[in-house]
């Protein structure tokens, strides 16, 4: 399996559950709440199950939370008497009380009280518009940070200096934690570091599901609720430790990897091509006739299960969906009928069926596209898709949503979040997505099925790995 649910112990998922049905008694509020003062997998869990759907949509903006005592008015409030809503929606009301949830559990304890001279290992320089967790939190701008001690902001920014010189720049919401004096800990939001001075070298973030080594360098970390993490490397080099690998990725500038929750450790690179049809990336390799999905094995088939490819007569007519497999990105950079595509504003889905249950060690996902006069128009490079996979030979109903269904999510790619696009100008016009583990096989299945959303150009999909039965052996 490419990711895992279990809840840490019974009681804790007792109590999510009552959170997430919104039947949580004032006992059970206050057991909740002593629970994420004290275990932090109590509050990555909390994080991971209230906070997902939120962070998918992009509803709650940080910025419109109300104030910290609502939170507990929304974790204990009573069902109303209307009929009930969906529990997507109930998750994404929960979402919303998160932040302000473990800033209340903040104000029982005061983190910045008795700062000793001896522990402190950075220092604030630059606090702007910001908004803390806990509302009492003030005048910390020459306050000294100490190990263990959690920095939790709402909203805003925040530069935070070592005291070997590396630079931490936050931005809110996030939770950070320092763990030594050159190192922290980030539980969720975005950072950005510097570290260039010779005592800073080797400044470490840790993740939930990794840890970020840099090599004196600049780079950028995020990790969403749920405990995706991503790096972005902004100059130098940066090496990613993955617990139980002995080797570690390194990426150098201009690189970007996530890296999935779960016993896999599953990886995302995406990476710019080179603009031609040879398909050129710095590791990622061109589009593959030797791939297990590759149409010339005769034995796997690829359909489009939800949405509608792009056939009309004239100019912008999407190729078949069989292109996908047939070895070959497009021949240039403006090329729909070597393309496959949704209609206009609309998304869908790619199903492949290998054929049989297989060890999947690698999926890599191409698109090309730039206008043939307008350089600005690249929006059909962009990839944004969810991968899951399925094991079993009977495929499950289709029509329902691949979470609600039995599918086990391997990925999710957003190639503008990867590049940080934010101009036109920003995006490239040639992309490829590569998923591996970080151990081993992505994991055993027969249907691989990509979720997309918008009408990239994509112009190949290849699978690598081997029949299930041949590992056995």
């Amino acid at each position: 399996m490419a990711e895992t649910n279990e809840y840490p112990d019974d009681e804790l998922a007792s109590l999510l559950e009552a959170v997430l049905n919104r039947e949580i008694t004032s006992p059970e509020q206050e057991r909740l709440a002593e629970r994420l003062s004290a275990d932090p997998q109590a509050r990555t869990e909390f994080i991971r199950v209230t906070a997902f759907d939120a962070m998918l949509t992009h509803e709650f903006p940080a910025a419109d939370y109300p104030l910290a005592s609502s939170a507990l008015e929304i974790a204990n409030s009573k069902p109303s008497a209307k009929p009930r809503t969906s529990r997507r929606s109930t998750w994404l009301s929960v979402a919303a009380a998160l932040m302000l949830l473990l800033g209340w559990i903040a104000v029982q304890k005061d983190p910045w009280k008795q700062v000793s001279p001896v522990n402190v290992v950075a220092r604030f320089s630059n606090l702007n518009d910001i908004r803390w967790m806990d509302p009492t939190t003030q005048g910390l701008s020459s306050d000294g940070i100490r190990i263990g001690q959690r920095i939790e902001l709402s909203s805003g920014s925040a530069e935070v200096t070592f005291n070997t010189g590396a630079k931490l720049r936050i931005v809110g919401p996030t939770i950070v934690e320092p763990r030594t004096n050159n190192s922290v800990f980030l539980t969720m939001g975005d950072l950005h570091l510097e570290a260039k001075t010779p005592q800073s070298k080797g400044f470490t973030v840790v993740t939930p599901t990794s840890k970020f080594v840099d090599i004196s360098t600049s780079f950028s970390a995020s990790v969403s609720p749920d405990g995706l993490s991503r790096l972005t490397v902004t100059e130098g080099a940066v090496d990613v430790v993955l617990e139980g690998t002995e080797r570690s990725p390194r990426l150098t500038a201009g690189d970007s990897l996530y890296v999935e929750p779960g016993e896999r450790q599953v990886m995302t690179r995406i990476e710019e091509g080179d603009g031609t049809a040879d398909f050129k990336f710095p590791t990622i390799q061109p589009p593959s006739r030797e791939d297990l999905a590759d149409q010339s094995r005769g034995n796997v088939e690829i359909r489009v299960t939800r949405g509608n490819l792009k056939f009309k007569t004239g100019k912008g007519t999407s190729g078949p969906i069989s292109l996908l497999t047939n070895g070959t990105g497009q021949s240039h950079q403006d090329a729909p009928n070597e393309s496959a595509f949704f209609e206009d504003h609309s998304s869908g889905n790619f199903l492949i069926d290998l054929g049989q249950n297989t060890a999947i060690y690698k999926i890599n996902t191409y698109s090309w596209h730039q206008h043939e006069t307008n350089e600005r128009h690249r929006h059909r490079a962009r990839q944004r898709f969810t991968l899951y996979g399925y094991s079993d030979e009977q495929l499950p109903d289709l029509t329902q949503m691949p979470t609600e269904s039995g599918w086990t999510r391997i990925a999710r790619v957003n190639s503008d979040h990867f590049f940080e696009v934010a101009t036109p100008l920003d995006r490239p016009a040639q992309q490829a997505s590569s998923v591996t583990a970080a151990r081993g096989e992505i994991g055993n299945f027969r249907y691989l099925l990509w979720e997309a959303n918008g009408n990239t150009f994509f112009g190949e999909l290849d699978v690598f790995g081997a029949p299930h039965h041949e590992t056995q052996n």
